[in-house]
């Protein structure tokens, strides 16, 4: 019953983090846009430091490292709570946990809030209804991938669950 609760309750804060996040600073969120997308808001915003849409280098391989390790943390927290004790329990309920927030993300942030509401559009690209629609495809790979990078944060976090 635990494990439910931290599953609704993680999907809510996590929804509200992004979402208050994309809605405070687009641009930081640029990379997360189709190529297409990021052109254009490049082009219409001469004065950004972002030259050029942005491809996956060792930036992006670290940002990804260091959140990861703040979810293993989290999930650690989390799982614990939740009582699991062994290697077995803690990474299974932490992979429980990342493929409900994970499929929360790409299913209700990504390919509904993302592509269907033009509040969390970037500026000057509000009429770019047929590029954001690619948005759907890019988020459901990128949710494939979630699913992937989150069986070594769970096994992880089993590892820290047994040492406790």
């Amino acid at each position: 019953m635990i494990l439910i609760i931290e599953c609704i309750v993680a999907c809510i804060v996590f929804g509200l983090v992004i979402t208050i996040s994309v809605l405070k600073n687009k641009e930081f969120w640029l990379y997360e846009y189709p190529e297409v997308i990021q052109k254009r808001y490049i082009e219409t915003h001469p004065n950004i430091d972002i030259k050029e849409p942005e491809k996956f280098n060792f930036k992006t391989l670290i940002k990804k490292i260091v959140a990861c390790l703040i979810f293993l943390v989290i999930l650690s927290i989390m799982v614990y709570i939740a009582k699991a004790r062994t290697f077995v329990e803690g990474a299974k309920y932490a992979y429980l946990l990342w493929i409900v927030v994970n499929t929360f993300d790409t299913i209700f942030l990504d390919c509904g809030l993302m592509v269907h509401y033009k509040k969390f559009r970037l500026p000057g690209t509000e009429d770019m209804d047929k590029e954001y629609k690619l948005l759907t495809k890019k988020s459901l790979i990128d949710g494939i991938y979630g699913c992937i990078i989150g069986i070594p944060v769970s096994l992880l976090t089993g590892l820290i669950i047994s040492l406790i």
